[in-house]
């Protein structure tokens, strides 16, 4: 078992700081001691807590990526639209719980400017829908006939997936309250497939 660097030390307690008080609240110094290094050790690896917090995005954002990037079987023969069911059957979020959370403080922290152009290129490129498995199923429908063509493969899929993400990022961040707020017998998941995949269904 390899044994984590300082740097990937790091990020790891950040991010579970920054999920539990929030990014503006979570202190460089406590960071520090809760692995054991000096204030001066962690500001050689991350000079601010922004490019910090950013660091975790671009890292969260490839775990992601990674977990939605499914093992769906062979799809040979399938259509674009009989692929994005079968994605949207397989997709489980409770796996990537953390990394949910994470987003959603980060989307709620940079809401102003990002902390410096070579960050924000880096989070552009870690954004880019050819790496995502989606967004070439969807392109495969759109081609095949099988996926609505009235809108284009870009608008269908930042649609769906930003629709996801923000879904979930509620629903996790409220998970102990909406059975007390009429939503106790809803099943969200299966909701958000039906109505996605009726939408984008080519009759």
């Amino acid at each position: 078992m390899d044994i984590p660097t300082t740097r990937q030390r790091i990020l790891i307690e950040a991010e579970k700081q920054f999920i539990m008080l929030g990014i503006a609240s979570a202190q460089m110094t406590d960071i520090a001691a809760a692995i054991n290094i000096n204030r001066r050790t962690l500001y050689r690896y991350f000079p601010t807590k922004d490019e910090l917090a950013f660091e975790i995005e671009v890292m969260v954002m490839k775990q992601l990526q990674d977990y939605l990037t499914l093992d769906l079987g062979d799809m040979t023969g399938k259509t674009g639209f009989e692929k994005v069911t079968a994605y949207f059957f397989q997709v489980d979020l409770e796996n990537v719980k953390e990394q949910i959370k994470f987003t959603a403080e980060f989307d709620r922290y940079f809401q102003g400017n990002y902390p410096n152009p070579a960050l924000e290129q880096s989070f552009i490129e870690a954004l880019n829908p050819n790496q995502d498995q989606l967004f070439l199923y969807i392109r495969d429908g759109v081609a095949d006939g099988s996926i609505r063509n009235d809108m284009t493969t870009e608008e269908l899929y930042h649609f769906i997936s930003h629709s996801f993400i923000s879904l979930f990022q509620r629903l996790i961040l409220r998970e102990n309250h909406l059975k007390y707020e009429y939503c106790d017998n809803i099943d969200f998941h299966k909701s958000f497939q039906k109505i996605i995949l009726t939408g984008i269904q080519r009759t």
